[in-house]
């Protein structure tokens, strides 16, 4: 097992609520294989002291993780990753990750600003999302 492997970080400028960055970012952890199946998440102690954040914020993403699936809180044990999410594959998402960098480096290259490109990818996946949406109403 894999006990401190994942450090939460809380960004307050983004509007996110804590506990949600708490959820993504385990996801996004095992995505990437930093934590596989049978790791701990950091206590919710831990969590609290790395990330300057009250334990109940830190309890509610736990729990969001346990209703997903992904987590279990065991007795005396700690929090356990007991599943992955939807489409886990940590190969994959490196290999889509280091294309998605290697067009966001070239976009700073050409001047773009990180705000610019951040708005342009979120603003590509909504469009996408909703193309596909359209696709799949009218496959029926």
């Amino acid at each position: 097992m894999n006990e401190g492997k994942l450090h939460f970080s809380i960004d307050r400028t983004t509007g996110v609520p804590p506990y949600l960055q708490i959820v993504e970012q385990a996801i996004e952890a095992l995505h990437i294989g930093k934590i596989v199946l049978g790791d701990h998440l950091p206590s919710v102690s831990e969590v609290v002291r790395v990330a300057a954040i009250n334990a109940n914020t830190v309890m509610k993403a736990y729990r969001e993780l346990e209703y997903a699936g992904i987590a279990k809180a065991l007795q005396g044990v700690g929090t356990v990753i007991v599943g992955l999410p939807q489409g886990a594959n940590p190969e994959l998402f490196e290999a889509y990750r280091q294309r998605i960098e290697s067009l966001l480096l070239q976009g700073r290259q050409d001047g773009l600003s990180w705000e610019t490109l951040s708005h342009l990818a979120n603003s590509t996946i909504r469009y996408s999302k909703a193309k596909e949406a359209v696709n799949d109403d009218n496959s029926y």
